[in-house]
């Protein structure tokens, strides 16, 4: 199974390393990418289909929860909220927004492609993502 990701993030050189590891699996298709939750959702609008959505929401204030509830609007894939940083509380908010699970950019580049293909495989399955990556969350 090939998995199909779409990745927004605001910083272009974070786009582009985040292309070039998940183009080290060759299970894991990179189907375009998005500076700004407006050209993801252009984007998205005009066919691209994706199985799992990288989603950086700049520190996941309001207005990166309110990025991803627009983008839970535009596709059923997993959003996956793609951070440095995530605290209970803002990983419940980001839950009620619409997210399916969160990766911390340090993750290595095996994990990262294991988590996205992982997080596709349940989707396809219809079953809900593997519990919450924080405890008690």
């Amino acid at each position: 199974m090939n998995v199909r990701v779409f990745l927004v993030d605001h910083h272009a050189d974070v786009r582009t390393t985040l292309a070039h590891r998940l183009r080290r699996d060759a299970r894991v298709e990179l189907v375009g990418s998005a500076s700004s939750v407006e050209e993801a959702e252009r984007v998205l609008a005009a066919g691209v289909q994706a199985d799992v959505v990288l989603l950086d929401i700049h520190g996941i204030g309001e207005s990166g929860l309110a990025e991803c509830r627009a983008l839970r609007g535009m596709t059923d894939a997993p959003l996956v909220i793609f951070t440095s940083y995530l605290t209970d509380d803002l990983w419940r908010a980001a839950k009620e927004a619409g997210a399916a699970h969160y990766l911390l950019k340090h993750i290595d580049t095996d994990s990262l492609c294991r988590e996205v293909m992982r997080l596709a495989q349940e989707h396809q399955a219809g079953r809900p993502p593997r519990g919450s990556p924080l405890p008690g969350a």
